[in-house]
């Protein structure tokens, strides 16, 4: 019998092999490699779709911008308090929290965490205008007294503090019959009472919250162009900010 002379070789057919088993690996590598990618792609898109959801699961609601002119009365270019004039101010806050979400939301909070360096403020409690200290309790503010401070006089006074409400009404330092009380000395120390955390509660899905936020302008340089920063927290983790802006001039 003759020899095939139109057989492959051995070596011929081994490196036929190597050659189909590497383009192989090569194709393989590649399609693992194009479908991780493919995977990675869409699981961050997933990522960035259900981050977004999350954080639009709530809106947060009040004015936008505080304005505020003739603040100077003395006039010396700066919120004063001294024996004659007490310019410092307390502006009121509504905040309204609504749940977009399809579950309940817990323990909702605003907290104000920023007033930017220009600006000596504090964050106060208050109970139907009537100022109250950290821990919920009555903050009396003159020495040997159990006299409390409210906030209920219409009867403007320079030597009187200022309570501004979200309305824009006005209303001064007094004692719990309105009469007008002197505040120059008071108030001095706002360390104490600086509790910029307030409780709005909870909040079914669907509904809304309503909360309240005392921000106290303290002794500072007119003008002031200041942003407010408020911090909405729960138990669930659905975090919001909410950005105010406050204009202050003389």
């Amino acid at each position: 019998m003759k020899n095939d002379e139109s057989a492959i070789s051995e070596v011929m057919a081994l490196l036929m092999l190597v050659m189909v088993a590497v383009s192989a690996s090569a194709a393989y590598y590649v399609w693992i490699a194009n479908l991780q990618q493919e995977v990675q792609t869409t699981g961050s898109e997933i990522a960035e779709t259900r981050l977004n959801t999350f954080m639009s699961e709530i809106e947060v609601v009040s004015y936008p911008e505080y304005v505020y002119y003739n603040i100077d009365s003395k006039p010396d270019g700066k919120i004063t308090v001294n024996e004659s004039f007490d310019e410092r101010f307390i502006q009121e806050i509504n905040v309204i929290v609504i749940n977009k979400a399809l579950f309940n939301l817990t323990n909702v909070k605003v907290k104000a965490v920023s007033f930017g360096s220009d600006v000596d403020w504090a964050g106060l409690q208050f109970h139907e205008r009537k100022l109250v200290d950290r821990d919920g309790g009555g903050y009396y503010p003159f020495p040997n007294s159990t006299a409390s401070l409210y906030f209920r006089s219409e009867n403007k006074m320079n030597t009187s503090m200022k309570y501004i409400t979200d309305e824009g009404y006005p209303y001064f330092a007094s004692y719990s019959n309105k009469t007008n009380v002197n505040t120059t000395c008071l108030l001095t120390d706002l360390t104490p009472l600086h509790n910029p955390t307030y409780t709005i509660g909870n909040i079914s899905k669907a509904e809304h919250g309503t909360g309240y936020v005392y921000i106290l302008i303290n002794s500072s340089k007119l003008p002031i162009d200041a942003i407010l920063k408020l911090y909405i927290t729960n138990d669930q983790g659905v975090d919001a900010y909410r950005t105010i802006y406050f204009s202050i001039n003389r």
